[in-house]
């Protein structure tokens, strides 16, 4: 076949499928397909790339796992538009009896919006220097007055400029789809790590609970398609709310 084409990537240590992914998942990231758009059919993206079809369909077969596109039959691969990629809330019980004890999507207010420096923490988790200018979000979730969850949500810059021009009532309920449309970062995935602490002054107050009652701690950091953090979030989560539920075979 030949030497490849640069654009896949020299890293030997990975299968070819698994670079042309990344290189797809970055075209994706950089907004060249945007949401609910065709690519181009997998075998003209096979002679692009200089690779078999089978390659190529192991490629977009990833994408399609990890929820970036989704196949239409007979129509071909369309990219997917920005996911909640399981929203905190799922931990959370947030029913409405009127509705049936249905789930339901909480009122969500944006407290703060400023430009701050990094805590070290944050910092780590989107891999930059601790002091470095960052956009800070606070963010309270609540359903019928009742406090569930308060968030301190940290996103890098310049890649989040566009929302410091944001009043906090402009940012609506769900912040990963403004990131794509306002920001071009197309959140593909997030881990979520769930500890237990005790209230201080601050959570108690903004969980209208009492001090030092149990809280769950969850701090999700968020990547885009090509890998790269983009979020670094911190909840704080009424305990009497808290749920986890697992299947495993």
């Amino acid at each position: 076949m030949g030497a490849l084409p640069a654009t896949i990537g020299t890293d030997a240590r990975l299968p070819l499928h698994a670079r042309l992914r990344d290189q797809l998942a970055a075209r994706l990231a950089a907004g060249e397909w945007p949401p609910d758009t065709a690519l181009p059919a997998e075998s003209k993206l096979a002679v692009e790339y200089g690779v078999s079809l089978q390659t190529m369909r192991r490629a977009i077969s990833h994408l399609e796992q990890e929820g970036l596109v989704h196949r239409q039959h007979g129509r071909g691969t369309f990219s997917c538009p920005a996911r909640g990629t399981g929203s905190l809330l799922r931990f959370f019980r947030v029913t409405d009896a009127q509705a049936g004890n249905q789930a339901i999507l909480p009122e969500s207010r944006i407290l703060s919006s400023a430009r701050a420096p990094l805590p070290a923490e944050a910092a780590r988790r989107l891999r930059r220097r601790a002091g470095e200018d960052a956009l800070c979000l606070s963010r309270l979730r609540s359903w019928n007055g009742a406090a569930i969850l308060y968030e301190t949500i940290h996103l890098p810059l310049p890649e989040a400029g566009p929302l410091l021009a944001l009043e906090p009532g402009e940012y609506g309920a769900l912040l990963y789809p403004l990131l794509q449309e306002r920001c071009g970062l197309l959140v593909a995935r997030a881990e979520d790590e769930i500890t237990v602490t005790q209230a201080d002054a601050h959570a108690a107050a903004m969980l209208q609970i009492g001090l030092s009652e149990p809280v769950i701690v969850a701090e999700r950091t968020a990547y885009d398609a090509g890998g790269r953090p983009v979020e670094a979030r911190l909840a704080l989560g009424r305990a009497d709310r808290f749920r986890y539920h697992a299947t495993a075979t």
